[in-house]
This record gives C-alpha cells, structure tokens and sequence, in this order.
C-alpha cells in the first residue's frame, strides 16, 4: 500500500515539476533594468534578432525583468613603426598594426527574471574579442539565444 501510495505521490510531484520548468511566451512584456547604456543595445538586439517580446518602459506593467551586466577589457596599445626607413613592408609585431587579441575584450550576461514569482527563467553569458562593436555583438549573441530560448519551449513536446 505505502509503495503504491509513494509511486503515486512521486508520478504527481514529477508532473508538477515538468509543468513549471521555465518558459517565456512569445509577446509577454520585459522591462530591461538600466545598466550604463547597454539596455539600449540589448533592446535594439531584440528588435533586430526579432524576439517575440515587447519591451516595456514600465516596470510595472512587465511580465519579466531583464537584468545584465557588462565588463570590458581595455584594448592594448599597438606597436608602433619606429624609424622604418629601410623600404621594406614589415608585417613583424613592429609593423604599426595592432598585435592580435590587442583589440579587447567584452564580457556581458543577461538574467530573464519572472516579476511575479522571482524566478530566474533563461541566463546567459558571452564573451567578445576583436570586433569594432563589442557591445552590440555581445547584446545580439544575447537576443539570439534568448530567441532561441523561446522557441524551443512553444514547440509542441513529442
């Protein structure tokens, strides 16, 4: 009797937990907390990587809130030609370019965060070197996989 009663118990806590795994429908609202002008690329991330969302101005008014945070690494100084006089195209580390993985780098996560219940549903974090716009680049890897997201749990479970 007690396993039967456990096996019961068990199958409806396991279908319980399956319904509330994280999930974020297409056209809920989310404010995106300030965070010194990066909601601004993330924002035009969304909008440009088409994510099924509306961005709020109103915390209020938003199903979920979008928090971040950003790090950057300041670029190195590039070599610089000194006294190149002999004719010749150097390409050596002294050629005036700037030596790879010289250009930075940006670090940047996002939390998707349920305003009601608190939950954490979708986190992620990346990372960029070497690009012009880093911070774009990494508000667009963002979007793209937050879209991604959003996908996968509105398709149909087989």
């Amino acid at each position: 009797m007690n396993r039967i009663f456990a096996s019961i118990l068990l199958t409806t806590f396991s279908a319980i937990a399956f319904a509330q795994a994280p999930q974020i429908k297409s056209g809920a609202t989310v404010f995106i907390e300030p965070m010194d002008g990066y909601e601004t690329y993330l924002a035009a991330a969304l909008a440009k990587k088409k994510v099924p969302l509306v961005v709020v101005a109103d915390k209020s008014k938003a199903n979920y809130t979008v928090t971040s945070s950003v790090s950057q690494r300041a670029p190195t100084a590039p070599a610089v030609v000194i006294n190149n006089t002999n004719g010749v195209n150097n390409s050596g580390p002294r050629s005036g370019y700037p030596a790879p993985g010289s250009f930075g780098r940006t670090s940047a996560s996002i939390s998707v965060i349920d305003a009601k219940t608190s939950q954490i549903v979708f986190a992620y974090a990346v990372g960029k070197a070497a690009n012009t716009n880093q911070l774009q680049s990494t508000a667009e890897a963002c979007a793209k996989h937050l879209n991604e997201f959003i996908e996968k749990s509105e398709k149909p479970k087989k």
